[in-house]
């Protein structure tokens, strides 16, 4: 790679925190509390959207017929968010995060979600101060698959797109980093594995496989998957 790339910028949900995988536990319990099933295929096809893609708690609320959406949605946050006190980075994050301050490379995140959803965990894994840049949907208009996310993080970063690496769990993510112009790492989870990754530049089953040097150190052209 490049020795120009010098900043990375990590997806938040299912890249940095398990979140993708709390989601679907919560909402399978949230489900069953109604006694309908939650439709699978749904959830994983929208992994790495937003509720605009698949929203569980209108499709919940049309089955009961007497509970709203946004009640439902109310009662997802509060058993997520008690579940997410329990939870830590995945394997590898602290790890990247701690090479990356050694070799002055800036960091960043870029999250579909909001920005309530991103940085209170953040904070809660003490890797706030890690990340110079955070951007969210609530920064943009478009969120992944559009660039609009990458391109704001590598402005604020003071770079170009093409001098970062971005990492990516869903293939929604992967071509909003590959639209922007940034150099790609898939890292699909247990939800996203049956997603397009074709056009990810590096694909790793987990994040701990980084060799951060390895990957500093290559030109595009020498990388292979």
């Amino acid at each position: 790679m490049s020795r120009r790339r010098k900043a990375l910028v990590l997806d938040f949900d299912g890249l940095v925190a398990d979140t993708e995988v709390l989601w679907l536990a919560v909402l399978r319990r949230l489900y069953r509390t109604y006694f309908q099933e939650l439709p699978y295929a749904s959830v994983v096809e929208s992994v790495g959207g937003t509720l605009h893609d698949f929203d569980p708690f209108t499709d919940l609320s049309a089955r009961c017929g007497s509970v709203d959406a946004s009640e439902l949605e109310e009662q997802a946050e509060r058993l997520f968010r008690a579940w997410m006190a329990y939870e830590a980075p995945l394997p590898g994050v602290r790890r990247l995060i701690a090479e990356a301050q050694l070799r002055a490379v800036p960091l960043a995140i870029a999250s579909s979600s909001r920005e309530a959803s991103v940085v209170p965990y953040l904070d809660q894994f003490g890797l706030r101060d890690a990340f110079s840049v955070v951007v969210t949907a609530d920064d943009v208009v478009r969120v992944k698959p559009a660039p609009d996310l990458y391109l704001l993080a590598a402005r604020r970063l003071g770079t170009e797109p093409e001098h970062i690496v971005a990492f990516e769990d869903s293939g929604r993510g992967v071509r909003a980093a590959k639209a922007a112009g940034a150099l790609c790492v898939a890292v699909p989870h247990v939800l996203t594995r049956s997603h397009d990754f074709d056009a990810a530049d590096i694909r790793l089953d987990s994040l701990a496989l980084c060799d951060l040097e390895d990957l500093l150190s290559h030109d595009p052209s020498e990388v292979r998957r």
